[in-house]
């Protein structure tokens, strides 16, 4: 397939129609829900953080494209929590200045924020397993935090968070008609990769990465997912874009965006794909970004 994203999503609903029910449950063990309870290692996306040359600049960007409700810090998108629909969960996207220092000692231009559970237990863990630890655990109100190193030196931040602060503070304020679908990024062995992560971090990976699964913040009955995948350095599915990630966002009415973009001197790269389980489309960033969109067919329906 020409699409990574369109092969998974396909294989879930293939198996959740059609399939039987062994190779169904075999699939469900691949999917990591985002929760809110103690469970040891990481279970959900808490922020995507990306280097640009104007950070004030990219937010209007993204709100006036994609929507993004922005605020000082990028934006936060909302989704409910899987195993209890009446909690709200929160992924962080933030873009930052090239010359920050946060995401030290990595050379990478973007970082990753997971969702942990039992963060306490993990840095013990990491410990015993020689783990790169980059700091201590620091607690706020909003959760605790600790900085690690994956083995292709990507930063990595793990958040245990508390999400009823974010709700009492930014009510109305979150994005939740545009959702991330995905987290691409380059890997000089992504099979190595995806071991060490299902070893240290308690990923469920298969052939792909991970497949994070949640609920819809405005349907909360509608599963979402998000899709995290290492890809070899020698990738071209990131051209015609030089940057070491790619994100995909989940929109509405593809067609209509498509339009309004065009209208607003937005690159598109190519023409609508139509699918069974969504439509996609690819275009290009402020600043050079390949960007993926993808109109599930959920979102069709609903």
């Amino acid at each position: 397939m020409r699409r990574l994203i369109y092969l998974l999503i396909s294989t879930v609903i293939f198996y959740g129609c059609n399939g039987p029910a062994d190779k169904l449950n075999e699939k469900s063990r691949n999917i990591s829900e985002m929760k809110s309870t103690n469970n040891y290692g990481v279970t959900g996306i808490g922020g995507i953080f990306f280097k640009c040359d104007n950070t004030d600049e990219t937010k209007k960007w993204y709100t006036k494209n994609l929507n993004l409700v922005t605020n000082e810090y990028g934006s936060l998108f909302e989704f409910r929590l899987a195993e209890n629909t009446e909690k709200s969960g929160y992924l962080q996207w933030s873009p930052f200045s090239n010359k920050t220092t946060y995401f030290e000692p990595s050379e990478k231009d973007f970082m990753i924020n997971y969702r942990v559970g039992n963060i306490e237990e993990l840095f013990k863990q990491f410990k015993v397993d020689g783990v790169t630890i980059l700091d201590t655990i620091e607690s706020y109100e909003y959760g605790k935090f600790l900085h690690i190193l994956d083995p292709e030196n990507n930063k990595i931040e793990l958040w245990e968070p508390i999400d009823t602060i974010f709700t009492d503070l930014y009510i109305g304020k979150t994005t939740i008609k545009t959702g991330i679908g995905g987290i691409l990024f380059k890997s000089k062995n992504p099979e190595d990769l995806k071991e060490w992560y299902k070893n240290n971090m308690g990923f469920k990976t298969d052939e792909y990465g991970t497949l994070f699964s949640f609920q819809n913040p405005i349907n909360p009955s509608e599963t979402n997912y998000l899709q995290w995948s290492p890809m070899p350095d020698t990738t071209e599915y990131f051209s015609p874009s030089e940057q070491q990630y790619m994100i995909n966002y989940r929109v509405d009415n593809l067609e209509t965006l498509i339009d309004t973009l065009k209208n607003n001197g937005v690159v598109i790269l190519d023409a609508i794909e139509y699918t069974s389980y969504g439509n996609f489309v690819h275009i290009m960033g402020p600043e050079g970004n390949k960007i993926e969109l993808w109109e599930s067919s959920n979102q069709k329906e609903n």
